[in-house]
């Protein structure tokens, strides 16, 4: 598929070069994604300030878009080249938190949840130059899908946190495309 020079400022979600399936893959579930959790599954606990709900959306739909981007060829080669931007990507990942706290939901679960996915991503970051990285990473999601669910939260909640952990330990702390740099 014919790819496109992606705008420096977009670099950081789609890479340097991009296909427009991927582009148009990413915004697609960005949006439809997050507005079907907020609109459909989603139920305020408490009266919320507009820009509360509008940032939290944000979020959502910023966890689920990189949930896609980071399985593109783009978004994977461009951080699998940048050991730095890697590291930097996972230590700003505080969107569980910042999502509970702005929606009041249980910040103390969502701190477990991001603790464990942070950890996770770190093992699996560490891992890059190793075969295993691929299984490691799909059994640390593992692990981390039974905490979802022992947590018992809401089910917009567990489907955010399963998305966020999906895209940050495996979507984008796996190098799905190393074997092409090789």
């Amino acid at each position: 598929m014919k790819t496109f020079i992606v705008p420096k400022s977009l670099h950081e979600v789609f890479g340097e070069r991009q296909t427009w399936l991927e582009v148009t893959g990413v915004v697609l579930f960005a949006l439809l994604g997050s507005s079907l959790i907020y609109g459909l599954l989603y139920t305020p606990i408490a009266e919320l300030s507009l820009w509360r709900s509008v940032i939290a959306w944000l979020l959502i739909a910023d966890i689920l878009a990189g949930c896609i981007a980071n399985f593109s060829r783009g978004t994977s080669q461009f951080y699998g080249v940048r050991a730095s931007g890697r590291w930097l990507f996972i230590a700003i990942h505080f969107h569980l938190i910042a999502v509970a706290w702005l929606l009041g939901e249980p910040i103390l679960a969502m701190g477990y949840i991001w603790a464990y996915t942070i950890a996770a991503a770190i093992i699996v970051n560490l891992l890059q130059q190793y075969r295993y990285q691929l299984f490691i990473a799909a059994n640390l999601i593992a692990y981390g899908l039974i905490l979802i669910v022992a947590l018992a939260l809401p089910s917009w909640l567990m489907l955010v946190s399963i998305l966020f952990m999906l895209k940050v330990v495996f979507s984008f702390g796996v190098d799905h495309f190393a074997h092409e740099r090789s």
